[in-house]
């Protein structure tokens, strides 16, 4: 189920900073430089192609904006009244920026609106195909909306567990306990998770990357006890385990048949919760649990071929 208290950040950044971070797309700036503050909020990439005959209520101004080939032939065979008649609405949208494609020269009437609506002109040496793609890739990064999470991230297997649970339920021991069985810490306490597509990507923020708070030893760095090794950067999300008492629990699932998740922005993602008391190893638990879930992932459900074959059981006895 969602968690109805997430509060999501959705990021922003300037043209000026898309032309430095977005650097394999070779993007120059022709005039505009007054509009090298205007935002960008969307990782897509609208082509003019219908917004030029004459559609402008399709823009989307916070996107970037391209045209190539097809586009600059067709302004090319408009007079001059009819390419200031099809670009002006555009400009005077304050889209964020325009970029032109395969180096192609704009038209004289683009370069004038652009400078006079103060809008960034661009010009990329590359095809369009590869200019959206370098711009789409990177802005997904930069762009991606992200959330702060109370919890513990590990990389069990190759499977992202994140664990979450009340204070003093073990979180860390049990991921420090994991460390020495030659798994990976991503993050103790706060994790940054991002959503990239339909995947979630979990990471440490700065000041904590690498350090995880144990009680009675207090702060403590990972790399260096362990090793680099025993740390990576960020993981994807695959499995949220919550630990609980295990005097909280009521009814408890004894087969594993029921497949539950919770949402994080949107993605669902598989979830299991487990009992906390004395003498069980969460440790060995997390790491059955990561085990199983790459076994579902090949189409290997050990509670479900369980119970069929007691079925099949029964029904012979009759």
């Amino acid at each position: 189920m969602p968690d109805s208290q997430e509060k999501v950040t959705y990021p922003l950044i300037t043209v000026k900073e898309f032309l430095t971070h977005i650097s394999k797309a070779e993007l120059t700036l022709i005039t505009g430089e007054n509009g090298l503050n205007r935002k960008i909020n969307r990782p897509r990439v609208q082509k003019l192609g219908l917004i030029l005959a004459g559609f402008p209520e399709f823009i989307h101004k916070e996107r970037v904006h391209l045209v190539g080939n097809t586009e600059i032939c067709y302004l090319n065979k408009l007079s001059s009244e009819e390419k200031i008649k099809s670009l002006k609405p555009i400009f005077d949208l304050q889209i964020s920026c325009l970029i032109v494609t395969k180096g192609l020269t704009p038209p004289e009437e683009m370069v004038t609106l652009a400078k006079e609506s103060d809008t960034p002109l661009l010009s990329s040496p590359l095809r369009t195909t590869f200019v959206i793609q370098y711009i789409s890739e990177g802005l997904q990064d930069i762009l991606a909306p992200f959330v702060h999470k109370h919890g513990v991230l590990v990389d069990v297997f190759g499977v992202g567990v994140l664990m979450k649970g009340g204070s003093s339920i073990g979180k860390s021991e049990t991921a420090l306990d994991l460390i020495v069985r030659k798994h990976r810490l991503v993050s103790d306490d706060i994790i940054e998770i991002r959503k990239k597509g339909e995947i979630l990507i979990g990471k440490a923020p700065d000041i904590a990357m690498g350090r995880m708070e144990l009680r009675g030893l207090g702060i403590i760095n990972i790399s260096e006890l362990f090793g680099i090794v025993a740390l990576r950067d960020e993981k994807i999300i695959d499995l949220i385990v919550n630990l609980q008492p295990a005097q909280d629990f009521e009814d408890v699932d004894r087969l594993g048949i029921d497949e539950k998740f919770e949402e994080i922005m949107g993605v669902k993602i598989p979830s299991i919760s487990l009992p906390v008391a004395s003498g069980r190893n969460i440790a060995n638990l997390l790491e059955i649990a990561a085990s199983n879930l790459l076994l579902k992932r090949k189409g290997k459900y050990s509670a479900q071929e369980f119970v069929i074959k007691q079925r099949d059981r029964l029904k012979h006895r009759k």
